[in-house]
């Protein structure tokens, strides 16, 4: 569908472009064609306008928005959501409405997709993140299970087809062969390099659980005395993961952390060669090598770009990261990822909860407020953290299956999962939460999901967001030539 956008003078070049903005994340999503140009607009099939001037709107299809967005400082907090019903379907907005008037929901998927409200917060947790009883959700206790954007952007398209019923209500997908996309990741923390380290390890983690559950902490005893009379390593599970993965068709990322400037940062140095084999070895399996942002990488505005030049000059090429710890404020996480030439981040995430903390069930270039224009990158949302699952297998399966048929029932996925190879093996977390992961692996095929990496994931879909200029071409060359140099160096 080919759709132009129409502003009216009241609305200012700021209101305008987050606006744009939200227009054109709306247009990759559900495949219409943006026009912008008033030379062109005669041939779109209909108009959104903020107009009120009935006499323009006649003779062509347009749905009028109400005009309810009003830039605000940074640090100002979104307005209260309220409720919102229509034809029995519920979400919450912003900006509720003129009577009879539709909804603003440009600003709608704005509000959400920016995140603009957790600028506004100053609380931060021990770590350094934004507490999750400080977000929108928390506070207002909205549910973070369900995609506020998405929400917005299925009410949005609904009314469209109003106007031209023959129009499909649901998002179509960049890649005919991607039903629902999921974007399978892991985070190397810890690496298991000597007898000694991995009993130091597997007490610490006893320790740990002993907090949480006993329970769990006598599993995790009872596997570090078994190691140590010579049974199996329950941390030794980087390598076993990938190939388990590779046998069934699924293709993931791994983040490594290359510097070591804070107590919480990795055990192990990329300069080691047994680190840098098995980076390699992941590699040749067909794996995304990334990086995981040390615990300290935004301290510094150059801090995560050293850490990308780091792993390159060990011979890979990164296209993207995750933050350790989830340590980030958007204002430092979003420059430094372009400043790092990032192609994708998956951070935007919670590490106690699951859900859509931007509402987007999709990938989406987060909003740039400094620059005020998109930023030069895919957020892939992190939907699911290991650690916030139930500790049974059958619970956490269902918990993240229910997560998934939301993404499902609203677009065609692109969120990332995550689960820490010390997941694996009861060395650290409930052995459930490991089989649950293979489970979801095992049920793809009968979801119609795809799992793959967020490298490859990202090169299927990103014509997308080019086309409808969220992201600009030569963005899209420098991703393929950096496909095709790590593809040469997984098979050399």
């Amino acid at each position: 569908m080919k759709i132009a956008l129409e502003f009216i003078p009241a609305q200012s070049p700021e209101h305008q472009s987050r606006l744009r903005y939200a227009f054109q994340l709306f247009c990759a999503v559900y495949g219409h064609e943006p026009i912008f140009d008033g030379m062109k607009r005669d041939a779109a099939d209909l108009r959104i306008t903020y107009s009120s001037d009935r006499a323009r709107q006649q003779g062509s299809k347009a749905l009028r928005l109400h005009n309810g967005y009003r830039p605000r400082p940074i640090t100002s907090p979104a307005p209260r959501p309220q409720s919102f019903s229509e034809d029995g379907s519920t979400t919450v907005l912003f900006y509720s409405p003129e009577e009879s008037a539709e909804v603003d929901w440009l600003a709608e998927i704005f509000e959400w997709t920016s995140c603009a409200n957790e600028y506004s917060v100053s609380a931060r947790d021990s770590v350094g993140r934004i507490p999750f009883e400080q977000s929108i959700f928390g506070r207002y206790n909205l549910d973070q299970r369900r995609p506020y954007a998405a929400l917005a952007m299925w009410f949005l398209q609904r009314a469209l087809c109003k106007l031209i019923p023959a129009a499909d209500e649901k998002p179509r997908a960049p890649d005919n062969n991607l039903i629902h996309a999921i974007v399978c990741s892991h985070d190397v923390d810890y690496m298991p390099l000597g007898y000694l380290s991995t009993i130091g390890r597997l007490v610490k983690n006893s320790l740990i659980g002993m907090q949480e559950s006993p329970m769990l902490a006598l599993s995790i005893m009872r596997r570090s005395v078994q190691f140590a009379l010579g049974g199996t390593n329950p941390l030794h599970n980087i390598e076993q993961l990938a190939s388990s993965e590779q046998s069934s068709g699924v293709a993931s990322s791994f983040n490594f952390i290359v510097r070591h400037g804070h107590r919480r940062d990795a055990n192990y140095c990329l300069e080691s060669p047994v680190v840098s084999a098995l980076a390699r070895r992941l590699q040749l399996m067909g794996m995304q090598i990334d990086v995981h942002g040390s615990y300290r990488s935004l301290d510094k505005s150059d801090g995560l770009a050293r850490e990308f030049e780091e792993l390159q000059k060990h011979g890979f090429r990164p296209l993207g990261s995750r933050q350790h710890w989830l340590r980030f404020s958007l204002d430092r996480l979003i420059p430094a990822l372009e400043r790092a030439g990032a192609f994708y981040d998956t951070s935007l995430g919670w590490q106690n909860q699951i859900g859509f903390r931007a509402g987007a069930c999709f990938p989406f270039p987060p909003y740039n407020f400094s620059a005020e224009r998109p930023a030069k990158f895919l957020e892939l949302p992190l939907a699911v953290m290991d650690q916030a699952l139930p500790k049974q297998a059958e619970e956490a399966f269902g918990e993240v299956a229910k997560l998934l048929a939301t993404s499902r029932m609203y677009g065609w996925g692109g969120v990332s999962l995550l689960w820490h190879p010390a997941a694996f093996g009861g060395g650290q977390l409930p052995i459930g939460i490991a089989h649950a992961f293979y489970d979801l692996i095992k049920a793809r095929s009968e979801w119609n999901d795809t799992w793959l990496s967020a490298g490859e994931f990202v090169r299927r879909v990103c014509n997308r967001y080019i086309e409808v200029g969220l992201i600009d071409r030569d963005w899209g060359a420098r991703l393929n030539n950096v496909g095709e140099i790590n593809e040469r160096a997984a098979k050399a």
